[in-house]
């Protein structure tokens, strides 16, 4: 089965393999005002709006320091490392809210006053061709977002992107500022470091 093998300075986090699922995922994503530079997901599930549906998780929010480098190679063979779990495996101790919810308003308004941790990110992306690509984000940006998807109408690709957004795109819902786009076919990979 196809799927992401997912890497960190050489070490595997994960190899997740699409079988049963129509949705992989990897991604890499910071902000200017986290604890964090920055985290990876590996997740995926099958989604067809029916009761059997899933959404797993493999690494959930694992920190990436400056520096370090994340490799995903896009497998067209692989076996799944461990088991995915659902999102009330990992936070079994989280309980529905009771009571009203602070709405999205309020949400991007608080973050607009959190001070800033850091005042920008630089990326260095090795597509599959080989030619270092380095870019950064702007000072009014808040956030980052590099991701490679499996989708099962495509099985023999995995489309990368990397993109950077304000707090006011993603408040519109705007698909933000891209850096870096491309097609992975099977046995290709890509390497990438973030530092500020």
């Amino acid at each position: 089965m196809a799927g992401f093998k997912v890497a960190v300075n050489g070490k595997q986090l994960a190899a997740v393999a699409s079988d049963g699922f129509n949705i992989i995922t990897v991604q890499v994503h910071g902000d200017v005002k986290g604890d964090e530079l920055a985290t990876v997901d590996v997740f995926g599930g099958l989604y067809e709006g029916k009761q059997s549906d899933s959404h797993l998780l493999w690494v959930h929010d694992h920190e990436i320091k400056a520096g370090e480098e994340i490799e995903i190679i896009f497998c067209e063979n692989i076996d799944t490392s461990h088991r995915g779990k659902a999102i009330e495996e990992l936070h079994p101790e989280v309980e529905p809210e009771i009571g009203p919810q602070q709405s999205m308003e309020e949400l991007f308004s608080d973050l607009a006053t959190m001070p800033k941790r850091r005042e920008r990110f630089a990326f260095e992306l090795v597509p599959p061709n080989g030619e270092v690509f380095h870019s950064s984000t702007d000072p009014e940006e808040y956030g980052f977002h590099l991701s490679a998807m499996w989708r099962w109408v495509k099985p023999d690709e995995a489309r990368v992107s990397l993109t950077s957004n304000s707090l006011d795109g993603i408040k519109r819902q705007e698909s933000g500022r891209k850096h870096a786009g491309f097609i992975m076919q099977y046995g290709q990979g890509v390497k990438f470091r973030v530092g500020t």
